[in-house]
């Protein structure tokens, strides 16, 4: 077995630092911040401060964290390799750099395995590239060599199983991830992958009573319940539970009190979205929400919260800035930065989703489908998870239904019924596809 972590061994603060992250407990910016003032000039304090800059996908911050990256290099005279190590990654990311981020953080593995912080950042960025393969095998690597008395073994089977859920392995990545929720209930990403894994095979009513069970573990004293929350909403969207959802949105997801967060906008966005698809009135919420991204708006840094913002302005009626945003992003293709992921990202399927999303709420079908057709096998390539990216399937789905464009929306339809038969709204969309060609008979085959 190997080693634990040499940062772990050295410093307990460090490491109840390390338990807040693997928790996503809202406490863990004060565990950081406590941390780096009792233990002063300790480079692994700056290096975990730095990578919660980083994980909330969001310009500034990120700028800040490379700040810290280059103050601890100016200041420190003697760094150790792994701290090295660390802060290339953290420059690399912060600058933008994210495909090489992440392979600063396979080369750092490679040399330091049990390094738990690399693990933790390189999960969550592999999450944001939408890299299956990276989520599975990262974290896969890990567990087989990892002591299984360790305490943080649990959290990695916790993403073990989210990386297997991602990449199709679902009944796999559901023992996994129950296995990981009987060492600590409180593991919210864990609980986060075995929702997951329900809502690929259109268990919903499994996934609802696991989330019932746990919900003492989840629905408060952690950074993820709004994401978790947002989940619980897509069960209840194909139940047809619209003032259910509506309930969950105002008091969780998006509301006064609600902060700036790129990540929780993202999930008010999603999950309004989704609602606006099925024509489902959400009153003033689009208008509220788009203020929110509004103030939010800064540099084009990942364009799947650009995309997530403009769905806030076209619902809103917003156009005005759904095309300002337009503008900018297009504007940020032009990088010649070979390393400008997001530079990339934005190119190849950000830009496009983008100009779909506007297309759409014009009433422009037929330029939704142009934009998305072309590109709807490798949306995976700016980030993000199955279940999430699902909100441009079902726009492009919808967009050939209402064309009508019945021979396009039939076989987006049965790819969609070929892997969730038990969908309703699978069904529902085959209905009205039917419906639309006058075959009644078959749509009451599709009702049941």
């Amino acid at each position: 077995m190997v080693v634990r972590d040499e940062f772990v061994r050295e410093e307990p603060l460090y490491q109840q630092a390390m338990v807040a992250l693997f928790e996503f407990r809202d406490d863990v910016e004060e565990r950081s911040n406590q941390l780096l003032t009792e233990r002063s000039g300790y480079v692994p304090a700056s290096i975990f401060g730095a990578y919660l800059s980083l994980l909330g996908s969001e310009y500034a911050p990120s700028r800040s964290a490379v700040g810290t990256a280059v103050r601890v290099r100016e200041g420190v005279a003697r760094l150790r390799d792994k701290e090295r190590a660390h802060l290339d990654v953290i420059e690399a990311w912060g600058n933008g750099e994210f495909y090489r981020a992440q392979r600063l953080l396979d080369e750092l593995l490679l040399q330091f395995p049990t390094d738990q912080l690399a693990l933790f950042a390189g999960h969550q960025l592999d999450f944001f590239l939408g890299d299956a393969q990276s989520l599975r095998d990262r974290i896969g690597a890990a567990v087989q060599e990892w002591d299984r008395d360790d305490p943080i073994y649990g959290f990695l089977l916790g993403m073990f199983s989210f990386g297997l859920e991602e990449s199709g392995w679902y009944e796999r990545a559901q023992d996994v991830g129950l296995e990981a929720l009987e060492r600590s209930p409180k593991d919210v990403w864990a609980l986060h992958a075995v929702v997951h894994t329900h809502e690929m095979r259109a268990e919903f009513g499994p996934g609802l009573a696991l989330m019932a069970k746990l919900e003492p573990f989840w629905v408060q004293g952690n950074f993820f319940n709004v994401h978790n929350y947002w989940h619980k909403c897509l069960y209840l969207l194909e139940e047809g539970e619209i003032a259910g959802i509506l309930d969950i949105y105002d008091n969780v997801i998006h509301h006064p009190g609600s902060g700036l967060s790129a990540l929780e906008m993202l999930d008010a966005s999603a999950i309004l979205w989704r609602l606006y698809l099925d024509d489902i009135d959400v009153g003033s919420r689009f208008v509220e929400l788009a203020s929110s991204w509004g103030e939010w708006l800064d540099v084009p840094f990942y364009v799947f919260n650009d995309c997530h913002a403009i769905m806030a302005f076209v619902g809103a009626d917003r156009y005005d800035l759904a095309e300002c945003r337009l503008k900018v992003l297009k504007e940020s293709v032009g990088s010649s930065d070979p390393e400008a992921t997001n530079s990339t990202m934005t190119k190849e399927v950000g830009l496009p989703i983008a100009e779909s999303l506007v297309a759409f709420g014009r009433g422009e079908y037929q330029r939704v489908i142009d934009l998305l057709y072309p590109i709807r096998k490798i949306f995976y390539r700016f980030g993000g998870s199955h279940a999430q990216r699902d909100a441009f399937h079902r726009t492009l789905l919808e967009a050939a239904i209402r064309l009508p464009d019945p021979r396009l929306a039939t076989r987006l339809v049965d790819e969609r019924l070929a892997l969730k038969e038990d969908s309703p709204y699978n069904w529902l969309s085959k209905r009205r596809i039917l419906e639309s060609q006058g075959d009644h008979q078959a749509s009451l085959v599709a009702e049941q």
